[in-house]
């Protein structure tokens, strides 16, 4: 039942990031380091932190497992860049609102994660996750905003084959 779950999630995320797309909110070039930048971070956060410290063990059963590595590799990192992308094209209040609304997010699908035991925690909490997932999202905003400085610097440059 959670595969299918996180599978549909993953779907319908991919749908919202294609969709993103289509309203011009960001370049292929931004929308795909910003992909793969949570991707990276995700996966190695996971394989570093929670692995090596023991903070949370994983299921052993199969389909559960594919469940988590849909959870950890495919949902979480587009979920996190269309939020990083709806963000930075939106108000201040709209963007504290995105946040809260980010939050209790995040705290479902771990009562998800956690009562359909995908995981359970050792020395690990809700806070810690909120707090894991909230500096997760801020690292990859100050990357993207930093990916996207280059480029306008880039843009203003003029190199000696006269592009522009």
């Amino acid at each position: 039942m959670v595969f299918t779950f996180y599978f549909v999630l993953s779907w319908m995320m991919m749908g919202l990031f294609i969709f993103n797309r289509q309203e011009n909110r960001g370049s292929r070039k931004e929308l795909l380091f910003l992909v793969l930048l949570t991707c990276l971070i995700n996966t190695h956060t996971y394989l570093g932190l929670f692995e090596t410290f023991k903070w949370m063990k994983t299921t052993t059963t199969p389909k559960l497992y594919l469940a988590f590595l849909l959870f950890r590799s495919v949902f979480s990192p587009l979920f996190v860049s269309y939020l990083i992308m709806y963000i930075n094209n939106s108000t201040l209040i709209k963007q504290f609102l995105l946040l809260l609304l980010y939050c209790l997010i995040i705290l479902g699908i771990d009562k998800v994660n956690l009562s359909s035991e995908l995981y359970t925690f050792k020395k690990w909490n809700h806070i810690f996750t909120v707090i894991y997932y909230l500096l997760y999202l801020f690292f990859a905003m100050y990357a993207f905003n930093w990916f996207k400085g280059l480029q306008e610097q880039e843009v203003k440059c003029k190199d000696d084959v006269g592009r522009t």
